[in-house]
């Protein structure tokens, strides 16, 4: 079958900061570390670009066994901007809600998913694959931070 693209692309991606640590505990580790146990706290933004209407950015903050007490292995923090943009002017207000939601961050988040996978390979624990995510509830949590920080402000 011939492909359509679609309407959202992602052009291009920007790392704002990388830190890679491997955590080996003081008495050595007896078997390799489950990676997918990994303590992990993702948050995400959409960024619009006031200058450019149909650009916009999601900006992902990944915190990988770096909370509490560390798991032998890698402690991975990482900021991350894709740049997307919608190249149909013709779209609904729905559609590009739709396209800048959940459209944007899962496919954001596919990308991170290989960018941590590509950087972590050479390392002496191999690659790190970020596990699937339950994206209805983190979508969830997101909703539930914004309706919190609005409260908060007067």
């Amino acid at each position: 079958m011939k492909i359509k693209n679609s309407p959202l692309q992602c052009q291009a991606s920007i790392l704002r900061s990388l830190s890679i640590k491997e955590f080996i505990p003081k008495q050595g580790v007896a078997e390799h570390p489950s990676m997918s146990d990994y303590a992990t706290d993702l948050n995400f933004d959409i960024l619009e670009n006031a200058d450019e209407v149909n650009e916009f950015f999601v900006h992902i903050t990944i915190d990988i066994n770096n909370k509490g007490k560390k798991m032998p292995g890698y402690v991975i923090s990482l900021k991350v901007d894709y740049l997307f943009q919608i190249t149909d002017d013709e779209l609904n207000e729905d559609a590009v809600s739709n396209l800048k939601t959940l459209s944007a961050i899962s496919i954001a988040i596919a990308k991170l998913r290989g960018d941590l996978e590509r950087i972590t390979q050479p390392y002496q624990f191999g690659t790190y694959s970020l596990p699937s995510i339950d994206m209805q509830d983190l979508f969830a949590k997101k909703q539930a931070l914004i309706l919190k920080s609005s409260k908060i402000k007067p």
